[in-house]
């Protein structure tokens, strides 16, 4: 057996994540006792608002925040109390409610998942999600419900904040901040083959005339082990904030993950769609379980000099440490055997270190001159991720041939020594710096910005050189307002993302690029209540990767390639009726490789051409409230060379919740979810390259959730 005493033990992380939790919060409890007698709490009067304000944007688009009419961009917000509401759990269940976001696979467990925006793909060679979290871009960062206060999701190139703008878009998770007032709550979650959470936020003024608070948010999350595989999350985020009034805003924060899972490569296809076995077969038998643990800290500072005028500091830093452990199906069905026998390999990565710095000095300002307001923004950033993935190579005689009709299990060993193979590297120094106007005049607002990056980066094995590069992405837009309820824009925006992959050369690859033109039309309804936006666009994207025919490697490539996503998008998010609410979102997506040595021509895979997500809430009095939702897709190819299809589904969930409050202010919520409420069979999505691993979506299930709040 290998030598493992490099990696602690599970038993031996998860005493320590509890040691650390049960420390720090009884640290944030203590502390606002302790100074209890000190606090003078002043008595606030709340008087509700005619009408609730206009949904918030965040700051993705234009670097400042607005709201959605006075946005001219596609851009979403969803706060984590819509997850909640639709008995979700995770990042794709979320990102439902976005139109033109569909799931896509990836194999670091279900914490951590993957997706496309408007036909791009996000992954351009390695298996790696492309989230922002507080707008840094972290890669494998997880989704961790407890710690999270929204995501905000742009759609099209263009982010005004981050290193870099995703061809398709941009997602930014939003964390919980302190407040400055007491609160706190604890949920219990329990639900089908064996998914639980249980999570703890606690928020307390330290000093009511100091202006700082503290909070700390705790969780254990186990994902439902249907397709018997373990998943499981512990992790604690603890921050504190002081701040001067509205004059000035400072932020320290520290968060630790520690995720525990067993890779779930699906099922393979056979005749153009994926085999027609139990839903929840599992063909890998790794021989230990993969780990990652991500510790995170961060800074910030926001500070106004004149009215209208902020300055800010962010400082974020990730260090990120795994273990991954695989054992897949390889290759082809092989020949001379019963239909359906495949070979099975082992992939080794003993020791991944990831590492990312990213500092962002950044200014806005809105101002008013000669009749014009403007609204000016402009940051300089500076990222560096540098990776360090060693692999080792598990002899042939580790892999044992399995049959997906008929298979026999048992019969893997663990390889009895890993020889030295590759060592991935990246490395990825940027520095940016986004000058951006908004000029309101009359009824027309017009925007105007451009980013400079100029980086130096690297991925491969030993040896690959890095590619030097500066880039301009420049955007602009123009809105119009229709009435005090009504806008339509129009923009132009483009962007830039690494490609991680090495060229036959063994040098790596120049940036892939982005171009959209957005056309779009907003409205507000039921005096505000009912937010709808509908956009239409083309989205082309260049220096796309490519196989280089020339070499005989499969993993060599070019930056030939080229593809085209054109669609139309609608959603609708608000009240109804005083008891009716709903949160709808449409899309129609036409994504195509155009340039391309193997694939022009072929549509991208895990998109469907119709996809619809539509959920609605009646609340029956002030504590029982019911919801029901469905969502549908239409079919897709499962894999790039459009060999295999995975079918079109409808699926149907619904809840039910009752809320009753308690003295001081208090209450408690129960909630059932029965989710996939007909057991209809379906498939979440598939990899990238090839038609093996087909994801298969759970059957019906169930998840009940009890919250005390505080």
């Amino acid at each position: 057996m290998p030598d493992m005493t490099r990696f602690p033990s599970s038993a031996s992380r998860t005493a320590t994540f509890r040691l650390v939790a049960v420390s720090s919060a009884a640290l944030a409890i203590s502390l606002p006792a302790a100074a209890q007698s000190a606090i003078t709490l002043r008595e606030v009067t709340v008087t509700a608002p005619a009408s609730p304000p206009e949904q918030p944007t965040g700051t993705l688009a234009t670097g400042l925040p607005g709201t959605v009419l006075e946005t001219p961009f596609a851009v979403s917000t969803v706060p984590a109390s819509t997850l909640r509401e639709q008995g979700g759990t995770t990042l794709q269940d979320i990102l439902r409610n976005v139109p033109g976001v569909q799931a896509d696979s990836g194999f670091n467990g279900s914490h951590t998942q993957f997706f496309t925006v408007r036909g791009a793909i996000a992954d351009s060679g390695t298996g790696s999600n492309r989230v922002l979290r507080d707008g840094v871009r972290l890669s494998n960062y997880p989704f961790v419900p407890a710690f999270v206060e929204s995501v905000d999701v742009l759609r099209g190139p263009g982010a005004a904040v981050g290193v870099r703008s995703e061809p398709g878009g941009t997602v930014n998770i939003v964390t919980r901040k302190p407040q400055m007032s007491n609160f706190g709550s604890v949920l219990v979650g329990r639900g089908s083959q064996g998914a639980r959470e249980t999570s703890v936020d606690l928020n307390r003024v330290l000093s009511q005339e100091r202006e700082l608070a503290a909070r700390v948010s705790a969780t254990r999350s186990d994902a439902s082990e249907w397709r018997h595989v373990p998943d499981r999350l512990e992790g604690i985020k603890v921050g504190i904030a002081k701040n001067d009034g509205d004059r000035l805003h400072l932020r320290a924060g520290v968060e630790a993950t520690d995720q525990t899972y067993r890779p779930d490569y699906g099922v393979p296809s056979a005749g153009g769609r994926p085999v027609a076995v139990p839903r929840d077969r599992q063909f890998g038998e790794p021989f230990a379980d993969s780990t990652t643990d991500n510790s995170i800290v961060d800074l910030h500072g926001d500070l106004a000099l004149a009215p209208g005028t902020r300055v800010a500091l962010d400082y974020t830093h990730l260090e990120s440490r795994s273990a991954s452990i695989r054992n897949v199906l390889f290759g082809s069905e092989l020949q001379g055997q019963p239909a359906g026998t495949y070979a099975r390999a082992t992939a080794w990565e003993p020791a991944t270190h990831r590492r990312i710095d990213s500092a962002v000095a950044s200014i806005a300002s809105r101002q008013a001159f000669a009749g014009l307001r403007h609204q000016f923004y402009a940051d300089v950033s500076h990222y560096r991720e540098d990776l360090n993935q060693p692999s080792l190579n598990a002899p042939a005689s580790a892999g044992t041939p399995i049959n997906v009709y008929n298979p026999v299990f048992g019969r893997q060993v663990a390889p009895i020594a890993g020889t030295p193979g590759a060592v991935t590297r990246q490395r990825l120094h940027s520095t940016a710096l986004s000058v951006q106007d908004q000029v309101d005049y009359a009824l027309w607002s017009l925007v105007a910005g451009v980013r400079f990056t100029q980086q130096s980066f690297l991925y491969g094995t030993t040896g690959v050189q890095a590619v030097d590069e500066s880039r301009w992405s420049p955007k602009a837009a123009v809105l119009r307002r229709l009435s005090d309820h009504d806008t339509v824009y129009a923009n132009l925006s483009t962007g830039v993302a690494p490609n991680q992959v090495p060229s036959s050369a063994n040098r790596s690859l120049p940036s892939r690029r982005s171009a959209q033109l957005e056309l779009g039309w907003k409205s507000l309804w039921q005096d505000g209540r009912l937010s709808t936006d509908v956009a239409v666009y083309q989205l082309d994207q260049s220096n796309m990767i490519s196989a280089d025919l020339s070499t005989p490697n499969l993993f060599d490539f070019t930056t030939a390639g080229s593809a085209r996503s054109r669609g139309l998008e609608a959603s609708a998010a608000g009240s109804v009726t005083d008891r009716i609410s709903i949160t709808a979102a449409y899309a129609y997506t036409a994504a195509q490789f155009r340039d391309n040595a193997m694939l022009a021509g072929r549509t991208v895979p895990n998109v469907a051409r119709h996809s619809l997500n539509f959920w609605s809430h009646y609340a029956w009095n002030d504590q029982w409230k019911s919801g029901a939702g469905i969502h549908v897709q239409s079919r897709r190819f499962a894999d790039t060379a459009n060999t295999a299809v995975m079918p079109g589904y409808a699926r149907v969930d619904l809840t039910q919740t009752w809320r009753t409050p308690l003295a001081h202010g208090q209450s408690f919520e129960l909630q059932m979810a029965v989710r996939n409420l007909f057991d209809r069979p379906y498939f979440v999505s598939s990899h990238l390259h090839v038609s093996r691993y087909v994801t298969p979506g759970q059957g019906r299930n169930a998840y009940v959730t009890g919250t005390y709040r505080f």
